[in-house]
């Protein structure tokens, strides 16, 4: 797996590619996009980048590095932003 920046490992999540950040906290399988250990973003099975949109602006905030650090660089390469609220109330599964 690849060790990059923040804006890296969102680039290589919109590209569907494995990485990770320097200090390990923010990664992507190519598939699922992670804040720690929190599923921030997936691809749908139709190839969609969807990010779940973890700010307060939606009543979903985690912390500040999720929030400016994670899903901010995240935003430019997403094709849906989502409010985690409607992801949680859906009956979509995925294992971790």
């Amino acid at each position: 797996m690849t060790k990059t920046t923040n804006s890296g490992v969102a680039e290589a999540w919109g590209r569907s590619m494995m990485a990770i950040s320097n200090n390990g906290n923010y990664s992507t399988d190519g598939n699922k996009l992670f804040s720690y250990a929190t599923m921030i973003g997936y691809t749908s099975s139709e190839g969609k980048k969807v990010l779940l949109d973890y700010t307060a602006s939606t009543g979903n905030f985690l912390s500040m590095t999720t929030s400016t650090k994670h899903i901010s660089p995240a935003r430019k390469h997403c094709d849906h932003l989502l409010n985690p609220t409607h992801f949680e109330n859906t009956d979509k599964k995925f294992g971790y």
